[in-house]
Formats: structure tokens, C-alpha cells, sequence
């Protein structure tokens, strides 16, 4: 199951000052790559109990130095998030041989950003948000239909 990663090499001469500049150049090549889902981030976060979390989410856009995705207030991901602000995502573009990987702290967006990006989702996408409690367990499909 191994595969060797022959790629061009990375000279530091080729690198941006602004690491987002480069991350923005390197996200760019995996879009013109036709690389699948290649906003796609591991998103790490730490429990109350100090436990570790990954799961992959979408990066939605980049701005004041920051890297956006969204997620239900009170999802896992968002308690854990608002407990413990440290982060890390990991950006994997393996058709490329490349691998991003961000450390830093987590904020919110204000909640006209979330309703502006809401306004922009899909409807089913909508709708599905409105009618399920992310992060919990329901007892059946009838439950979300219920809500729906």
C-alpha cells in the first residue's frame, strides 16, 4: 500500500512571504487539478476531557488572515471549539503530493457572516440544518421528518 511521492521538490525561492498567499496558490493548483473536493480540511479540536477530535469539514473561504468554515452552534465540534479555542486543520492534496497543515485559534464569525452564508446554501441543505440537531442521536428517520 505504499506509493512514492516523486513530485518536483519545494525550493524555498518558489514560496510566498504570506503563508495564506502560498496556501491560496497551492489551493488554486488542486482546484485546476481537478483534485476531488479540494477545499476539503481535517478539522482537530480537544473535548472537556481532553480527548482529541478530527473530522473532515469544508473551507469555505479565507479572509482577515483567517480560514472560515461553518457548523451548527451547537454542534461537537462548535462546544468543543468554544472550550478549547486551539485548532489544527490539515489539508491533504495528494495528487499533487502536498500537505497543509494550520495551528492556530479558533473564533466565530459574526452572525450576519453565518446568515449570510446560510442564505447561500443549498435549500435541502437548508432545510436539513433547520430539522436536525447536529450532533445528536435521534431514534429514527421519522423524527427528521417530523421536523421537516
Amino acid at each position: 500500500m505504499r506509493h512514492e511521492y516523486e513530485s518536483h521538490g519545494l525550493d524555498r525561492a518558489d514560496l510566498d512571504e504570506d503563508p495564506l498567499v502560498m496556501f491560496q496558490r497551492w489551493l488554486d493548483d488542486a482546484v485546476t487539478a481537478a483534485l476531488p473536493e479540494p477545499n476539503a480540511m481535517v478539522l482537530s479540536t480537544v473535548d472537556d476531557d481532553g480527548r482529541p477530535w478530527s473530522r473532515h469539514v469544508l473551507l469555505k473561504g479565507l479572509s482577515r488572515g483567517g480560514f472560515e468554515f461553518y457548523t451548527n452552534y451547537t454542534s461537537h465540534k462548535a462546544r468543543q471549539m468554544d472550550h478549547e479555542p486551539a485548532v489544527a486543520l490539515t489539508f491533504a492534496w495528494l495528487g499533487l503530493h502536498r500537505q497543509v497543515n494550520v495551528v492556530g485559534v479558533a473564533a466565530q464569525l459574526t452572525a450576519l457572516e453565518s446568515d449570510e452564508y446560510f442564505a447561500v446554501r443549498p435549500r435541502a441543505s437548508q432545510l436539513g440544518a433547520w430539522a436536525s440537531d447536529q450532533s445528536t442521536e435521534i431514534a429514527d428517520r421519522d423524527v427528521l421528518t417530523d421536523a421537516l
